[in-house]
C-alpha cells in the first residue's frame, strides 16, 4: 500500500483535538502530504507545528503509555521556515509491529503473545500490553513511535533517564475503532468485524496490513462512541487501481509524478 494511503487525516484530526496544531495548520500539511508522499509527522516537525517529542508522546498516549518529560528536557523550539536533519530521510510507512521486530525491542513470539492478548482482551491496547508485561520499555515504544512517523528522538538510554512511564488503562466511554472489509459493487455490503480497538493508529496498522496481504474490494474504519458511529476512513480496490494507473499516464507525460513534486522555494521571490 502507497503511504499516501494511511488515513492521515484521522491522525491529523487527533493531534488537532490535542491542542498540538489547529485545523487549518492540518489542511496545509495535509496538502503537502499529498503532493510529496512524504510522512505526516516529517512534514509537522519541519513546518514548526509541533515538536517531535511532542508528537511522539501524542502517539504513545494513544497506545495506553503516558510519557511525562520535565521541562529542562522539552526540545528547543525551531526557527521558521527551518527542517532539522531527523537522519531517517523519507521513509515510507510502516506497520508499528515490523519496527518493534526490526528493532530488536522484541522477538515474533512476544509479539505473537501481545496480540493473542489483545484479541482475548480487545479493549486494552497494544502498547498498553507490552510495557504493562515488561516486555517493552516507554522510551523504546517511543522510539519506534517517532520511526514509524519519520523522525528520531534519540536513544532509548536517553530517554529513559528523560521520561517517566505510566500505563495507563482506556477510561470508560473511549471511542471504539472497528475495521470492516467492504464491498462496494453491485451495491455496498459491510461484511464482519475484522478488527476493533480503542486506539486509531492500531485500528490504522491492521487495516492497510490487511490491504497488502488480502487485497480486499474494499475496507472501513468507523468509530463508534455511545450510539454514535462515523466512518473516518475508507480503502477502494477500483479507486486506487484508478489513482494509480491516473499517476502512471502522468509520469509517461512529464518523465516524473508532478503529484510528488515539493515545489517549496521553487517559485519564491528574490529578495532585494
Amino acid at each position: 500500500m502507497d503511504q499516501a494511503d494511511f488515513p492521515w487525516r484521522p491522525l491529523g484530526l487527533l493531534l488537532v483535538d490535542k491542542g498540538l496544531m489547529t485545523s487549518n495548520e492540518l489542511e496545509l500539511a495535509l496538502a503537502e502530504q499529498r503532493r510529496t508522499g512524504r510522512l505526516l509527522g516529517q512534514i509537522l516537525v519541519g513546518r514548526g507545528y509541533v515538536k517531535s517529542l511532542a508528537l511522539t508522546q501524542a502517539l504513545a498516549e494513544q497506545h495506553g503509555v503516558e510519557l511525562r518529560a520535565s521541562d529542562a528536557d522539552e526540545e528547543p523550539d525551531l526557527e521558521p521556515g527551518t527542517e532539522p536533519d531527523y537522519g531517517l530521510g523519507d521513509r515510507a510507512w510502516r506497520p508499528l509491529g515490523k519496527i518493534l521486530l526490526e528493532k530488536g525491542f522484541l522477538n515474533q513470539v512476544e509479539l505473537e503473545g501481545a496480540l493473542a492478548e489483545q484479541t482475548d482482551h480487545p479493549e486494552r491496547r497494544l502498547g498498553e500490553i507490552l510495557v504493562a508485561q515488561g516486555l517493552l520499555s516507554g522510551a523504546a515504544l517511543a522510539i519506534a513511535l517517532a520511526d514509524q512517523h519519520g523522525l528520531d528522538v534519540g536513544t532509548e538510554q536517553k530517554l529513559d533517564a528523560e521520561l517517566e512511564i505510566v500505563v495507563r488503562p482506556p477510561a470508560p466511554g473511549e471511542p471504539v475503532y472497528r475495521v470492516y472489509e467492504v464491498a462496494y459493487e453491485p451495491t455496498y455490503r459491510l461484511g464482519s468485524i475484522l478488527s476493533e480497538s480503542p486506539n486509531f493508529l492500531e485500528a490504522a496498522d491492521f487495516a492497510c496490513e490487511y490491504v497488502e496481504r488480502r487485497s480486499p474490494q474494499g475496507v472501513e474504519i468507523q468509530k463508534s462512541a455511545g450510539d454514535s458511529r462515523e466512518t473516518v476512513w475508507t480503502y477502494s480496490e477500483s479507486r486506487a487501481d484508478a489513482e494509480a494507473a491516473a499517476r502512471k499516464n502522468l509520469v509517461q507525460t512529464f518523465g516524473f509524478d508532478p503529484m510528488r513534486w515539493d515545489t517549496r522555494g521553487q517559485f519564491d521571490t528574490p529578495t532585494k
